[in-house]
């Protein structure tokens, strides 16, 4: 009984992590034109050309808490 259990919650908590990870790379496509955002596995990749002293770096690192 409580496999099952395990496993549904398991199952549950990977949908509410897939949906985080869709949440977060949409949010930042919008805020950062001109820097790729996709998803791989289970991180979301961020590719192209950013200052590192951009304050929008800051946000990203905000959404990550």
């Amino acid at each position: 009984m409580l496999s099952a259990l395990e496993a549904r919650g398991s199952a549950a908590g990977a949908v509410a992590a897939e949906r985080a990870r869709g949440r977060v790379a949409e949010a930042l496509r919008s805020a950062l034109p001109g820097v790729a955002v996709s998803i791989e596995g289970e991180d979301v990749v961020l590719s192209g050309r950013i200052s590192l002293d951009d304050p929008r770096l800051r946000w990203i690192g905000s959404l990550l808490a």
